[in-house]
C-alpha cells in the first residue's frame, strides 16, 4: 500500500514539477542529455526519500535536491576534466561536438573554482581542496591538523555557500 502511495505521490511531483527540475539541472550543466539524467536521478532521490520528507514546501525540496544532484554531477567532472595547454579552445565551423562538451565541462571547472576562491577562509581551502583537487576530508583533516568533524562541517557550510555563489554565475 506504502509503495502505491508513494509512486502516485512521484507521479504527482514530476507531473507538477518536472519541467521545473529539468530546468534547473539544464541551466546548471548546460547539456540536454546530462539535464535529462539529472532530472531522472532527482526524481529517484525524491521517491527514496519521501517517508523522510515532511510534505511542506515540495518546490523547494525538489529544487534542493537537484541543485545537489548538479553540484555533485560539476564537482565529478571537473575532476574528470583535465586541463588544456591554453586557457581558451578556439571553435570553427564544424568541430567536434566532443571538444565542445570539453569545453563546456572546462567552463564549469572553471566556474566551480572561481566560485570556490570568492569563498572567506577557512571554507575557501576547504571547498579547493576538497571540490576542486577532490581531496577526501580526511587527508584535509590531517594534513592542516583540524578535526575531521571541523573539516566536514566546513566542507558543508561551504557547499551552501558555493550554491549560491553558482546561482549568480549560472542564473536559475
Amino acid at each position: 500500500m506504502v509503495n502505491i502511495v508513494h509512486e502516485e505521490k512521484l507521479k504527482q511531483l514530476m507531473g507538477d514539477y518536472g519541467k521545473l527540475v529539468f530546468s534547473i539541472c539544464y541551466r546548471l550543466v548546460n547539456d540536454y542529455f546530462t539535464a535529462e539524467d539529472l532530472t531522472q536521478d532527482t526524481f529517484v532521490s525524491a521517491f527514496t526519500s519521501l517517508d523522510r520528507f515532511d510534505g511542506q514546501n515540495e518546490k523547494a525540496w525538489l529544487t534542493r535536491i537537484a541543485t545537489n544532484k548538479c553540484l555533485d554531477h560539476l564537482k565529478s567532472a571537473a575532476q574528470r576534466t583535465k586541463p588544456c595547454e591554453s586557457d581558451e579552445l578556439e571553435f570553427r565551423a564544424g568541430a567536434s561536438p566532443l571538444l565542445e562538451d570539453e569545453y563546456i565541462k572546462s567552463q564549469l571547472s572553471a566556474d566551480v573554482r572561481k566560485a570556490c576562491e570568492e569563498l572567506r577562509e577557512p571554507y575557501r581551502s576547504v571547498a579547493i581542496e576538497y571540490f576542486c583537487e577532490d581531496k577526501p576530508l580526511s587527508l584535509i583533516a590531517k594534513q592542516t591538523g583540524e578535526p575531521l568533524k571541523t573539516v566536514q562541517t566546513r566542507a558543508y557550510r561551504a557547499k551552501k555557500m558555493l550554491r549560491e555563489n553558482l546561482k549568480e554565475v549560472i542564473p536559475l
